[in-house]
């Protein structure tokens, strides 16, 4: 009963917020997607989250509905990605850049579907130079309108935690394997923080 009405209200919510919004606000919405239903976010209220740790009445439900609580969703807004402008831009101008890009632009794309990839590459470009860079920055200089499928999202999230926890197991793999290609050179010595 209550996600029925959860989910009346939201998609209600979605569809006044199509018949009200004004071009002028591209840059000030986020639409969130769970599954059918989809709604607006301010980016104010994303700003006030992460600074206060308190969430808006309007993200109220939708935190409730992402099973997240107000001060992990600030944690996630507000964590500096300690990363320099130059190696942003080399990562994301390499292949294994290209391929992380298309795989977020899965998920994070321009509302009015203009191409992924490109819009999360200007976003993070202008979202790095407000040093530290972080998700809310990201969200603050994406071009335009952003929509999030936010299922798509945390499935990816949960991939990603499962990846990373392998990730030692991985790299001793390449260990072994890669100095039978090229003898001397050792992956771990050139990639893992020291």
């Amino acid at each position: 009963m209550v996600g029925t009405t959860l989910g009346r209200g939201l998609a209600g919510a979605a569809m006044v917020w199509g018949l009200a919004a004004l071009p002028g606000w591209a840059a000030e919405q986020v639409m969130v997607r769970f599954g059918p239903i989809s709604t607006p976010v301010a980016v104010n209220d994303l700003q006030t989250l992460a600074t206060t740790g308190q969430a808006p009445e309007r993200l109220t439900s939708l935190l409730s509905l992402a099973g997240m609580k107000p001060a992990d969703a600030q944690t996630f807004l507000s964590k500096p990605v300690p990363i320099q402008a130059a190696t942003l831009d080399k990562v994301m101008n390499s292949f294994v850049g290209g391929v992380i890009l298309t795989q977020v632009a899965t998920f994070v794309q321009p509302a009015n579907g203009g191409d992924g990839v490109e819009a999360l590459k200007t976003g993070l470009s202008q979202a790095v130079q407000n040093n530290p860079m972080t998700l809310l920055s990201l969200i603050r200089n994406y071009p335009g309108d952003m929509s999030v499928d936010a299922q798509k999202a945390m499935a990816i999230y949960k991939q990603i935690q499962a990846d990373v926890q392998n990730l030692p197991q991985v790299i001793a793999a390449i260990d072994e394997l890669l100095p039978l290609l090229m003898p001397g050179f050792k992956f771990s010595a050139g990639c893992l923080p020291r």
